[in-house]
């Protein structure tokens, strides 16, 4: 009796310890009358690496994201109907194109509160990078990319073929369509503080990476 009344002690003791873990997941989702969109993040340069086959460098977020229309009339999907934010600096940005990240040319990031420049992969062109027109909610600051070339670089072939071949199309569909986004993210943010904005013909939804 006594070593049962031990165990039940135990038991009690390590239940409440193991609720209070929350888990943030990198997955997220939402959805209207027309769309449902599920949006796996993933923020490790070696997990990006992994996923795309090629290693894009430092500073760059992949977002796989999966598309369902729910009525018979086509959606228009584009990379460009979505934003990624950063709610603890209200950093905001749009999705780079493959010539962005792996072109001849490379592009330099920098924002504009006075941070160095960070050299994100190879890349020409800077219509991949935005900035917030207002901080995220209880948050006044705003972090706003700049950019540069550095012509110097050479491109790197077999990173833009992947790229490419990855990338959620931009297309009219009345089927599911997936595919990879990749973003610009300034300076180590926690996935909790994370969100994705759709912005796009089908509405507007807000996908946080809290559950």
């Amino acid at each position: 009796m006594r070593t049962f009344a031990a165990l039940g002690i135990v038991v009690l003791i390590a239940t409440p310890a193991s609720a209070a873990k929350k888990v943030i997941s990198p997955q997220t989702s939402a959805g209207n009358e027309q769309i449902d969109i599920v949006a796996t993040i993933s923020l490790s340069q070696e997990e990006v690496t992994g996923k795309l086959g090629a290693d894009p460098g430092k500073g760059i977020v992949l977002l796989q994201v999966r598309i369902t229309p729910k009525t018979d009339k086509p959606v228009e999907i584009s990379p460009d109907d979505f934003i990624l934010l950063a709610h603890d600096d209200g950093e905001r940005s749009k999705p780079f194109t493959p010539a962005e990240i792996a072109g001849q040319g490379a592009l330099v990031v920098a924002n504009t509160a006075g941070a160095k420049p960070t050299k994100t992969g190879t890349s020409v062109g800077i219509g991949g990078i935005m900035g917030g027109s207002g901080g995220s909610p209880g948050n006044s600051k705003v972090v706003v990319l700049g950019s540069k070339m550095d012509t110097k670089s050479q491109g790197n072939q077999t990173l833009l073929e992947a790229l490419k071949a990855k990338q959620l199309p931009e297309k009219e569909s009345t089927e599911p369509v997936e595919g990879f986004l990749y973003f610009p993210l300034d300076g180590k943010h926690k996935l909790k503080n994370l969100a994705v904005l759709y912005r796009g013909p089908a509405g507007k939804l807000d996908l946080e990476f809290v559950h």
